[in-house]
């Protein structure tokens, strides 16, 4: 915290007597940024913290009641400072956004914990503290909240029936087609409302959806394979899913090979399409050998094929050389040629 901040705060509370300029300092964290609980404080003078919150509504009070025009004018910056920040953000911000606005920092320290204090004692800006459903935030007002409450659901609910990411450059127009209430919005906007959500999130690719979403918050190995090869597009062999995961920033934690290939193997949602190489079930990429792939097709068109149209499509749906489809058609227990070249499934 800069000396400016400081002196500020000394001002402010020097009209207290010791023991309550401690609890407040210590129950807005100005010295170390991370506010005491009532709690601890009580066992510190040996009081309730019942006595505890008294002190603090007291000492808060009697503050405000000594906060002259000029003392007044110092706290001023601080809450239009954040007053633009809310009006910028559509009225509704983080807390953490409003931080890295002030001191260019999210997390809590002094500078922070000052901010607040201000805040709290000016009394304008409302602050909701954490629940389930969304992160700390600031408010212009109860109305900017409850607009913002009904729009975010909105959006969510939006999102459920998408069922799949959006790109973040489409993120304004879908979250106006949303039916949310708040309609004027702007890129910041929705940045700074989804910042508040604990249901909503960006992956490392830009792309935004709910957190439950492996495409957004993926759990493990297995979702991390699933999104990077999703995201690339094409079947990869499983050395390179697993150096696409590892440079893909997903944390510190590197990728083993061995551990990649096996979830692979396991999780349905891939499928072998070649030596190593995997692909997903969502391009159409179906299980099974190259063999068991032919009958598929046979069976699906319920006639017989011409070679060159069976090799056409095995290879649609693995990456094998064509002499392996043609070896395959040679088994005779599965397969009889009509001649010309046409095959199909032998009749039991």
């Amino acid at each position: 915290m800069n000396s400016t901040i400081r002196g500020v705060v000394g001002q402010v509370l020097y009209v207290l007597n010791t023991r309550n300029k401690d609890v407040i300092s210590r129950r807005f964290g100005l010295k170390t940024g991370k506010k005491e609980t009532l709690e601890s404080i009580g066992k510190s003078y040996g009081i309730t913290r019942e006595r505890v919150r008294q002190i603090e509504e007291a000492s808060l009070k009697q503050i405000r009641e000594n906060l002259n025009s000029s003392l007044a004018s110092k706290v001023k910056p601080f809450v239009d400072l954040a007053e633009n920040t809310l009006e910028q953000a559509g009225g509704v911000t983080s807390e953490d956004n409003l931080f890295a606005k002030f001191s260019g920092v999210a997390k809590e320290n002094p500078a922070n914990a000052t901010l607040v204090f201000f805040l709290s004692l000016d009394g304008r800006l409302r602050k909701f503290i954490e629940t389930d459903d969304f992160n700390t935030f600031w408010a212009l007002s109860d109305q900017h909240a409850e607009s913002f409450n009904k729009s975010i659901f909105a959006f969510i609910d939006a999102l459920k029936k998408l069922g799949t990411p959006i790109a973040e450059s489409a993120v304004v127009d879908f979250y106006k087609k949303s039916g949310a209430t708040l309609k004027d919005v702007t890129s910041a906007t929705v940045a700074s409302f989804i910042s508040v959500s604990k249901n909503i999130a960006k992956n490392n690719f830009g792309q935004l959806g709910l957190t439950s979403w492996p495409d957004i918050k993926p759990r493990g190995v297995k979702d991390k394979a699933f999104l990077v090869l999703k995201r690339d597009g094409k079947p990869r062999h499983f050395r390179e899913i697993t150096q696409l995961i590892n440079t893909s920033s997903f944390g510190n934690r590197k990728a083993n090979v061995q551990t990649v290939h096996n979830e692979l193997i396991k999780d349905k949602r891939f499928v072998l399409v070649g030596r190593g190489l995997y692909g997903l079930t969502e391009w159409g990429y179906k299980a099974g050998t190259v063999k068991d792939v032919i009958v598929d097709i046979l069976r699906s068109t319920g006639q017989p094929m011409h070679k060159k149209d069976i090799v056409t499509q095995v290879l649609s749906n693995r990456m094998v050389k064509e002499n392996t489809i043609l070896l395959n058609l040679q088994n005779p227990k599965v397969f009889e040629r009509k001649g010309n070249g046409v095959y199909a499934l032998k009749e039991a």
